[in-house]
């Protein structure tokens, strides 16, 4: 009775993984630095400012820039000197979220590259080794061909010897049968 085949586990996408750990570390850094130029700012997030910090990243999550659905009175903008106004320390924070969250999905973008690019050179190295043992393969199959061929070819010349000592012994007799006989035919009568 054949045994069931065994099935092996699938492994998990290693360039998910990657992605998902460098997200969360950046995420959580992020949020620290949020949160300390707040209290840089002097000014604690309250909920309402919150949702808006979420409401300026979701929007750039979907696409929408965060200024355009960020806008609001020309107090809550930041001035041409590049500061915010302490009232919009939330503003501010939601500026950081965005470029944090630039950074995040440039980086996991990166690490995944650099996934795909290690993936495809163990494949390569994957097709390089099969390859070469087919080659390896190749060559026993020829080594052991060449190597029945140099048994034969021994085989042939032990045969070959043995044949030519049989030659060389009969014609050593004969020989001797002939000077024998040359002898008692050559000598006087007695």
């Amino acid at each position: 009775m054949p045994k069931p085949a065994k099935t092996q586990p699938v492994p998990a996408d290693v360039a998910v993984l990657a992605r998902e750990a460098v997200i969360s570390f950046l995420h959580d850094a992020s949020k620290a630095t949020a949160d300390r130029e707040a209290v840089r700012a002097g000014v604690v997030p309250t909920d309402g400012e919150a949702s808006v910090t979420a409401d300026a990243g979701a929007s750039r999550a979907s696409g929408i820039p965060a200024q355009a659905s960020a806008r609001g009175s020309p107090e809550t903008m930041p001035s041409a000197g590049g500061h915010v106004p302490a009232g919009s320390a939330g503003w501010g924070a939601a500026a950081i979220g965005v470029a944090t969250l630039d950074r995040i999905e440039a980086a996991a973008a990166k690490v995944e590259a650099d996934i795909a690019v290690a993936l495809r050179a163990y494949a390569d190295l994957q097709a390089g080794a099969g390859a070469a043992a087919e080659a390896a393969v190749k060559a026993a199959e020829s080594a052991m061909a060449s190597a029945g061929v140099a048994t034969d070819a021994e085989l042939k010349v032990r045969i070959s010897l043995r044949q030519v000592r049989q030659y060389v012994v009969v014609t050593v007799v004969l020989l001797v049968v002939v000077i024998i006989i040359l002898a008692e035919v050559t000598s006087p009568v007695r």
